[in-house]
């Protein structure tokens, strides 16, 4: 075991040699630290040229949207995270993937706008990603709709979607598995119809629609990682808050924090 180890902390050394060099060949003029680089080259398969192109679609999008990404520190995102609409499960699926849940229940635009949502869900997106088994198993995302009506999908304008989807799509280091939308209703089309043209082939193959037969997504995920709200092996959804897995005193070591 110790030689895998070794073997394993030479290849990343040698990897981040070569990713190292290619960042003090661009015009970044900043220090990356080697964790963060990590992720970028195992989101892209420890092939350096793609991780470094990654790293450059994220800062271009950094760049395009700064509301999202300034200051983006637990504070700013904690009362999102406190009304229980972002969700991690303690339970690995069964391929090792971390599953992350957006709970649009109960959604109050009043108390959290959409634009709070989507800041908090790239702090829990940096969060997640900084668990070295993440980087390589990834993440099965679930989006459940229940009860979701017109006066909410109104906020979710061609410009905020286009945005949703130039994060998930070749520039946040995260491999996303798979992303499961459960309990939508039939307005949900509406929203789909409109991301739709945004999305590349491999993100709309990755796509699937439940409703309330939760036996569909038994098929893609496993049941012991799921809440109970699924007819999963686990608590209900309420118990399944992001610091419940994702300490908040671990918010503070926060990888990404010297990009933000």
């Amino acid at each position: 075991m110790s030689n895998i180890n070794e073997n394993k902390m030479e290849n990343n050394n040698e990897l981040l040699l070569k990713f190292g060099s290619l960042i003090k060949e661009s015009d970044i003029n900043f220090q990356i630290p080697d964790e963060l680089m990590l992720c970028f080259i195992y989101a892209r398969k420890r092939d350096v040229q793609r991780a470094m192109k990654l790293l450059k679609n994220y800062l271009r999008v950094m760049k395009n949207y700064p509301e999202l990404f300034t200051d983006l520190r637990s504070e700013r995102v904690k009362h999102v995270l406190d009304l229980g609409h972002l969700l991690a499960s303690p339970i690995r699926d069964q391929n090792g993937s971390r599953v992350f849940i957006i709970n649009a229940r109960n959604w109050d635009v009043r108390r959290c706008s959409l634009e709070d949502v989507y800041s908090a869900v790239v702090f829990c997106f940096q969060m997640m990603v900084s668990e070295i088994e993440t980087q390589s198993k990834g993440v099965v995302g679930i989006m459940d709709f229940q009860d979701f009506a017109l006066h909410q999908i109104r906020h979710f304008t061609p410009s905020f979607l286009k945005k949703v989807a130039d994060l998930i799509q070749d520039v946040f280091p995260i491999r996303l598995k798979g992303i499961h939308i459960v309990n939508e209703p039939r307005i949900m089309k509406i929203l789909v119809a409109m991301i739709w043209p945004f999305l590349s082939n491999k993100i709309r193959n990755r796509l699937f629609f439940h409703g309330s037969c939760f036996k569909t997504l038994h098929h893609h995920v496993d049941p012991s990682c799921l809440p109970s709200n699924y007819d999963g092996c686990l608590g209900p959804m309420s118990s399944m808050h992001f610091s419940s897995v994702f300490f908040e005193e671990d918010y503070y070591s926060n990888i990404f924090e010297c990009l933000n």
